[in-house]
Order: structure tokens, then sequence, then C-alpha cells
């Protein structure tokens, strides 16, 4: 079965949500706010969208974009009671997954994941698991800040440096590994620099190594001799080959063409790249600009945009988990993760993971399955607390089958779904209540069965796997 195929189907449906003249203003921003906080970091629970539409998508938007003054303190406490081992691969895991799940700067942290996919680096390899943690927390240190910044300490990180054996790259006998891959996959792109360009820059980083306290520079296997790189000619080191591909226009297009692709819909427009790029290149190579023309541009407000990316496993479990304000979380998510094909800090290649389409296959679409399975069966801790099924049904005004099933798909797909689709879950809810209203069932067993089978049926749904 080709389950991309499936999932894609469910774009062509009608989307009466976005439907200008059927819906008033401030529904309409909501509905673009929502999908702002899904692309921009992994969803919201109830109190943050409140929280957000007090603020307005204009508002909301430039927060995401400078999150030093938020207050991030519910993360801080959050880790610390977690007591994580940064020499323990799985609680690396784990502390990242707490990161997505609780920060309040969530597109600082979804820009950080961009940027594992961007400069992808295994520890299968690296085998050093404090390492993969500091490259970690230099992504997010420059996630919105100057690319130029972040290149450079990417190529002193000694987790890179291990990934792409830059440890042997010497004079004499220079390693091209690392000077091969920040042209194809970091900067310029196959098609913009030379096989020639490749040895020169390898042996403008001969050198650059790493001891067990960090990157160190070898003098004596650095090589001072004359270089020529994408036809520049000198003492060239690796600090200038760094610039030298920051400041040419096919990095700003390369990196405006997977930012587009990752937060807002694939195959972009050469236009809508150029607008991205050229931001980059206006304002001091910086992420955060580039960020705020593709979140601004109206193409992100649009059917192309709406519901047209497949969630990646980290956007599915956490949104989630937020949506459904489950508190307890077992220690085995990050390896259910990896079961359906984003296991972090292990990326597939030096190009990370392709994402797309690639996320969906049977066995992929069976783990996400059994993922909705799994989380019905939790407590709704903080969407029931205080709330039995039968009071939440009676706070919501929730009498029949259709506006139980109209309140769970608005909260969890954006009301986005098939007519037929609707029907079939309205006579799930129907079924077993011998005429009764939802509001009459005064058995909570019976009705918190319902809900639960409701929920894991919507997460089944193809709908549901889009973001």
């Amino acid at each position: 079965m080709n389950w991309g195929r499936t999932v894609s189907r469910a774009k062509t449906q009608p989307k009466t949500k976005v439907k200008t003249h059927e819906h008033s203003q401030s529904k309409r921003e909501s509905i673009w706010l929502a999908q702002l906080l899904r692309r921009a970091g992994f969803g919201y629970t109830p109190q943050e969208f409140k929280y957000y539409m007090s603020l307005g998508y204009d508002g909301t938007l430039n927060e995401l974009l400078n999150p030093k003054p938020v207050d991030n303190s519910i993360l801080e406490r959050a880790i610390k009671e977690q007591a994580f081992d940064f020499t323990n691969p799985n609680d690396l895991r784990r502390w990242w997954l707490y990161r997505m799940l609780y920060t309040r700067r969530p597109l600082e942290e979804k820009m950080t994941l961009f940027l594992h996919g961007h400069f992808a680096t295994s520890d299968r390899k690296v085998r050093n698991t404090h390492a993969m943690y500091v490259q970690n927390m230099l992504m997010r240190k420059h996630a919105l800040g100057n690319f130029h910044d972040l290149l450079l300490g990417i190529a002193k990180d000694p987790a890179m440096i291990i990934w792409l054996d830059n440890q042997q790259n010497r004079k004499g006998k220079p390693n091209e590994n690392f000077a091969r891959e920040v042209m194809e996959l970091f900067t310029v792109g196959i098609g913009n620099y030379s096989e020639l360009d490749i040895k020169e820059a390898a042996r403008a980083f001969t050198g650059w190594q790493t001891k067990p306290d960090g990157y160190f520079f070898n003098r004596g296997q650095h090589d001072f001799a004359q270089k020529t790189v994408l036809g520049v000619t000198g003492n060239l080191d690796g600090d200038e080959v760094i610039s030298i591909l920051v400041k040419k226009p096919e990095t700003s297009r390369l990196l405006a063409r997977k930012l587009i692709t990752f937060f807002a819909y694939d195959n972009p427009d050469r236009s809508f790249v150029e607008r991205v790029a050229a931001r980059f290149r206006e304002h001091e190579f910086s992420l955060a600009s580039m960020l705020r023309v593709i979140f601004e541009d109206r193409t992100f407000q649009s059917e192309r945009a709406y519901h047209a990316k497949i969630k990646s496993p980290a956007e599915l479990v956490v949104g989630s988990i937020k949506t459904l304000q489950i508190e307890n979380l077992d220690n085995d998510l990050p390896q259910q993760m990896g079961a359906m094909g984003q296991d972090l800090f292990h990326p597939p290649s030096v190009k990370g993971w392709d994402g797309g389409e690639a996320w969906i296959s049977s066995d992929t679409m069976m783990e996400r399955f059994n993922f909705a399975a799994r989380i019905t069966t939790a407590r709704f801790d903080e969407l029931m607390r205080g709330t039995t099924p039968t009071q939440l049904i009676h706070k919501f005004k929730l009498t029949n089958a259709l506006q139980l099933v109209d309140y769970f798909v608005d909260l969890l797909v954006d009301g986005d779904i098939p007519k037929s689709a609707r029907q079939r879950l309205v006579e799930y809810v129907s079924s077993d209540l011998d005429g009764k209203k939802v509001s009459m069932i005064e058995d909570d067993r019976t009705l918190d069965a319902k809900l639960r089978g409701l929920v894991h049926l919507i997460m089944t749904l193809p709908t549901y796997q889009l973001t």
C-alpha cells in the first residue's frame, strides 16, 4: 500500500475552515495562528494557544523570532527534575524530547531540529554522547542568529570533526570529507564547486582537530601554503573558506529552499526562494530574517501550505502529547520515534532525514497507529484534570454525538476531514447509546471509553498525519 499517496490525497478534500466567506476574521486568524504554531514549533496546549491569540499573528511571530526575553523557567524546572545524564544516549534523547515539549521558545527548538538535519551528525560514529549534547547546544545558540557564526562553530565542533574525519586532516595528507560536505550539503550545493575546490578547501582545514576538552588548532599539521577556493587565492585558512562559502549566492538559495520546504511546503517557486535568499544576503546572514519572510508570505496562509506537510515523528509525538496534555511521559518515547523513522542524534546519513513522503511506509504507519493506540489509553491528565468525562461534555455543552465529534475533530485536525469520515465518527459515538443523548450518559466509564475510542480513530485519519 502506498501510504504516502494515501496521506497526500487528504489535501484534496474541501477545507471549509479556510473559506473566508464562511468564517469571521477572528476564526481565520485562529486557523493561521494554529498553523504557525505547528510549523514554527510542535503544536500547543489550549493555555498556550489562548496566550498566543492574545498576541495575534504578528505579535506571536515577533516573539517566536525574538525568544531571548521569554521566560523559559518552566522548561528549566522540568529538566532539573529529571536529572538527565548527558553521557547516556537515551537520556540525551529524552532531554531533547522534554525541551520540545516544555519550551516557551518553540521556534528556537524547531530550528535546532532543522539544523540537526542540515548538519546531520550521528552518535553511532561519534560515540561521544556529551559531544553530541555540546553540538546540539551550539545549534540552539545560533538557531535564529548569524549563519556564518553557526557554520564556523560547526566546523570547529568536536562531534562534527569526528563525524567527518577532520581529525585525520593533516598537512601533506588532506582528508576531504569535511570540505566536500561543507560545500555539497551545508552551503553552495552540488554543481557550484569543482573537485579542485574541495582539495584546496581541505588543505585550509588541516590541523582543525579535537581533544577531550574540545577544539584545538594543531599548527604543526596545518598547510599554510597558497590555495585557491572558488576563485579566491591566498594563504587561506578554514575561517576564510567559511566566509567565502557563506557569501556565495548559491548558499543563500540552498538554505532558502530547505527552510521553505521544512517550514512551509514542498517544491517552492523560484521567486519565493529568491525572496528568502535575498533577505539572508541583505541582513548579514540572519536565519531569523529568512524565517520572517517565510511566515509572512501570503502563500504560507494559503491552500498550498495548509495541511500540506506530513508530520515528522517529532511533530507527531510532541504535538499529540501537547494537544492531549499528557503529563506522564514514558521513557521509551524516543525509541518509538526511532521506530517511526526519526531517531534523534542518529540521522540515517550525512544528508539527514529526507522528510515528506519518506516518513510514510507500511512499517512506519503501523508504528504511528500503535502510538495513537498507546496514547489514547493514557490518562489525559491536564485535559481532564478535575473533570470527569461527563463533566467535560457538560462544560462544553456537548449534548449529542455530532457535537462531541466536532469538538475533538476541531481540537485534533482543525475540523479538516471529509463529510463521510465525520459521519462515520458520529455513527461510532452513537452506537450502543440506545437513542440517548451524550449528555444523558451518567456512566463515566462508558463515556470515557467512547472518548478514547473517538480520539484514537481521529488520530488514525490521514489528515492527522499532516501539519
